[in-house]
């Protein structure tokens, strides 16, 4: 090979995709959000494709290895290829989307909570249980969903644990419907005792969320029960618990920050760390839940997306901390606004399309006792109105093929009031320095 302009030979382009900047310690650093590549170059290199950016197309005759290695990282794309990715993206994202053998449920089996947190974005917390009828409706719902095969619940509330036997029927039956089922908890922990970790497998229950927003007494001055009262130890005491049962599930422990507690955290993930030092990382994570107030004023939540950027980029120079992903993951599941096939389910057999519209009278889409009148329109607003697949802002972000485009909730909620709230990847505000704080400790790794 002479020259990648032999006669017949397809032009290439430097792949829209690509980051390139020189790093603060660790010299040029190249990315591809495409491909998800990464690479290093010394200083004459980078030069060189500093070149090649501007003439993609020029002579190669004296860096064969080099045209390879960046046509094979997808820094260089034949023409037109970074168009026909963008179209293959949109289209598989669609057709998950659309997905009609698969069905996920958000399920609560009461909006009554045993927890008073002041920040928890459920306004009532009414006593109100799922009934029996309900209950059977809910069945039949699934019953009705004729192609799907594989069935996911996640329970979900107020406390679903309030209502455990209730979880246990409807458990019980879902399975018996022959389909493919498996299942997860939202929890506060409290009520997870003995009686529920012996019943855990049986409920199909893979993984389980509880919430530690510090330690001791910093949790339980922002969780704590309604009639008042501390909850750390109980909910401690039944981690240990589960981690020594049979269960083999993952235990993710999320810590709601805002800027009051934010600087606790690290002190949080070590104490897990240190606890259960052999289970940590293979069966307990720890994770950091930014609380986001956009349906009320709150002026203690302020984790916008450059925030949360600079919260883990911090916790990883200075604490050493990876608690969420510093190097982009490529996501391509989505929000369950934007799926056919994603409801959650309330008490009385209401059906909203987020968690979050839990209890808000116009969010409700429908109700399971029949599939007439729904609200059609709100499913489509949430699906096609702020679908970031239609958005001409986003399909011109770098970082679009690794990003599942946020929040659909807040999306609409722009749509409404023409707001700012932002919906973006923390990776967009800081993807410079936590790939170079990615590189850095690749590097560690790779000298120990």
């Amino acid at each position: 090979m002479t020259s990648n302009l032999q006669e017949g030979s397809v032009a290439v382009q430097w792949s829209r995709f690509n980051l390139m900047f020189e790093s603060k310690n660790n010299g040029w650093l190249l990315y591809n959000s495409a491909s998800n590549s990464f690479v290093q170059m010394d200083d004459s290199t980078a030069e060189f494709v500093k070149q090649v950016k501007e003439t993609p197309n020029m002579d190669f005759l004296n860096n064969q290895n080099l045209y390879f290695n960046l046509i094979n990282g997808g820094f260089l794309v034949d023409d037109g290829k970074d168009e026909d990715f963008m179209r293959t993206l949109k289209m598989k994202r669609t057709a998950k989307r659309y997905d009609n053998c698969k069905l996920k449920l958000t399920i609560a089996p009461t909006r009554e909570c045993n927890f008073d947190c002041p920040y928890c974005f459920e306004d009532e917390r009414l006593k109100i249980k799922m009934t029996d009828e309900t209950e059977e409706n809910l069945v039949h719902f699934i019953e009705k969903h004729k192609k799907v095969n594989d069935v996911t619940v996640t329970w979900y509330g107020g406390e679903p644990l309030l209502e455990f036997e209730r979880m246990k029927s409807l458990s019980k039956k879902i399975d018996a419907l022959g389909k493919k089922y498996r299942a997860c908890i939202i929890s506060n922990g409290y009520c997870m005792n003995k009686e529920v970790i012996a019943a855990i497998n049986e409920l199909k229950i893979q993984w389980v969320q509880i919430t530690i927003d510090g330690l001791y007494e910093n949790h339980d001055k922002r969780r704590y029960l309604i009639e008042g009262g501390s909850t750390f130890d109980v909910i401690l005491e039944n981690i240990g618990n589960l981690l020594q049962s049979d269960w083999m599930g993952q235990i993710y422990v999320r810590v709601n920050i805002d800027s009051t507690n934010c600087n606790e955290f690290a002190d949080i993930y070590n104490f897990f760390k240190n606890k259960y030092s052999n289970e940590f990382l293979k069966h307990i994570f720890v994770y950091p839940g930014f609380v986001c107030a956009y349906h009320k004023q709150d002026s203690n939540c302020y984790f916008n997306s450059h925030d949360q950027g600079r919260f883990l980029a911090e916790l990883a120079r200075d604490y050493g901390i990876v608690a969420l992903p510093i190097f982009p993951r490529i996501e391509i599941d989505g929000c369950d606004m934007a799926k056919m096939n994603a409801y959650v389910v309330g008490p009385e057999g209401e059906v909203y399309k987020c968690w979050e519209d839990m209890g808000r009278a116009n969010k409700v889409i429908g109700n399971i006792n029949s599939m007439d009148n729904w609200n059609t329109s709100l499913v489509a607003e949430g699906m096609i109105g702020a679908s970031y697949l239609e958005d001409k802002v986003c399909e011109k972000c770098y970082l679009f093929p690794i990003c599942d485009g946020g929040c659909s909730n807040i999306r609409m909620l722009n749509n409404h009031d023409n707001g700012k709230r932002d919906y973006c990847t923390y990776f967009k505000s800081h993807a410079q320095e936590l790939l170079e704080i990615h590189y850095e400790q690749k590097l560690m790794s790779h000298s120990q």
